[in-house]
């Protein structure tokens, strides 16, 4: 029943991937901001790379919408990500725009069979049935479809829990330097491995992100890294025009600020989004026992610390979503298999996961106006696996229950 769920919308999706080549053409994704990146830095002005004038000059040059708007889709990534999109650039907008849907369809096919071969509890479900979730998840063709770069940091994510189950933490380490492309999510993962005390992980990740801002000074300067985070707040303020408000996020700060009427109360608001979201990520470094590596508890604590980052993150968008893909598929195994869980863990497993691969993100989106309500269904989640390892604490493993992550990625 769910293989004929997710083949019904791989088919919808398919159906309306010619409107949505149109809608691209125009200039409408995400993929315009990125594009118009990659060409600055190719013709040498990088140092204007957080120029909103200069981002609307180049835009301008192929995206009909920047011409109608008279205003650019604002580039908020780290200077270093514009040199791989500088590769796409020497090709026209269309081509390019194709091309880079294309990648992002060939790295969520590699991650998820990466992920596939880590982890046994995800062998039980049949191949055809687990390839075709990932290409119905919602927050993952909304990705695509607008352009962003959904394969890279779901592939990036799960090299990070692979490596990290398989007590391989110095290359964790570096996996999660370069999900910096995504620093508001790769920031709160590094806060619990800090928490944790896991040095060879943080000795990894400190070195590629000590590289990849030399590539970025390089890029924009020093002045320009330095004026980086002024560039963000300023977008920040701007809201709807910048295309990045709360009622659109579902994590903690959409479900906090995210609703109509509040704007007086945004300081406030701030406040305790960050004052909630460093609890929820000292209760997960606390229910991660790193000690027991290759057990259920420690994978539960793994997709723990997942779940946190996207919900502590403080610009979370439904296509982020994506690097949950695995960790729903883990859910809705473990809620069928384990017969060591309760029935009330294994059914908020199982409806939590059902429901945000349900296709509840376009009925949020069209008829609420807002998304930020899926961020309930993650807090579900999190209360799910909480259960679920506190089981397992509770309940002597016996060798037959579990195929050490480790072991299953060693065989391969």
């Amino acid at each position: 029943m769910a293989g004929s769920f997710f083949l019904a919308m791989i088919a919808s999706s398919l159906w309306v991937a010619p409107a949505t080549y149109r809608y691209a053409r125009q200039g409408y994704p995400d993929f315009s901001c990125f594009y118009a990146a990659g060409k600055m830095v190719l013709e040498g002005h990088g140092r204007s790379l957080y120029d909103l004038a200069a981002q609307s000059e180049v835009q301008r040059q192929f995206s009909q919408v920047a011409m109608e708007r008279n205003r650019a889709l604002y580039y908020m990534r780290p200077p270093f990500e514009a040199v791989l999109f500088s590769l796409f650039a020497r090709l026209d907008y269309a081509k390019a725009y194709v091309t880079w849907v294309g990648l992002n369809l060939i790295l969520i096919a590699a991650a998820a069979a990466f992920v596939r071969r880590a982890f046994s509890q995800l062998m039980s479900i049949p191949g055809w049935v687990y390839y075709a979730a990932y290409f119905a998840f919602a927050p993952i063709v909304y990705g695509l479809t607008l352009g962003q770069d959904t394969g890279i940091v779901l592939l990036l994510f799960a090299l990070v829990a692979v490596c990290l189950a398989t007590q391989r933490e110095f290359g964790a380490g570096c996996a999660l330097g370069f999900t910096l492309i995504k620093f508001q999510l790769a920031l709160p993962f590094v806060t619990i491995l800090l928490l944790k005390r896991r040095f060879r992980t943080l000795a990894g990740f400190s070195l590629v992100s000590t590289i990849l801002v030399a590539v970025s000074a390089s890029i924009v300067g020093i002045r320009g890294l330095i004026e980086y985070p002024a560039y963000l707040f300023r977008l920040n303020q701007l809201q709807t025009t910048a295309a990045i408000s709360p009622a659109y996020m579902p994590n903690i700060r959409g479900l906090l600020e995210g609703w109509a009427g509040l704007a007086r109360l945004r300081p406030t608001l701030d406040l305790l989004t960050a004052v909630l979201s460093l609890m929820l990520l000292v209760w997960v470094a606390r229910r991660w026992n790193i000690s027991a590596a290759g057990s259920q508890a420690y994978l539960g604590g793994l997709t723990l610390a997942l779940l946190a980052a996207v919900l502590s993150g403080y610009q979370t968008f439904v296509h982020d979503l994506s690097l949950l893909c695995p960790v729903l598929l883990i859910s809705a195994s473990v809620a069928l298999d384990d017969s060591r869980l309760d029935l009330c863990t294994r059914r908020l497993l199982a409806a939590a996961a059902g429901l945000l691969f349900a296709p509840l993100y376009f009925v949020a989106m069209h008829f609420m106006g807002r998304l930020n309500v899926m961020g309930i269904f993650l807090l579900l989640l999190v209360a799910g696996w909480s259960r679920a390892i506190s089981r397992w604490e509770a309940t002597p493993l016996r060798e037959s229950d579990l195929k050490s992550a480790g072991c299953a990625a060693e065989s391969t």
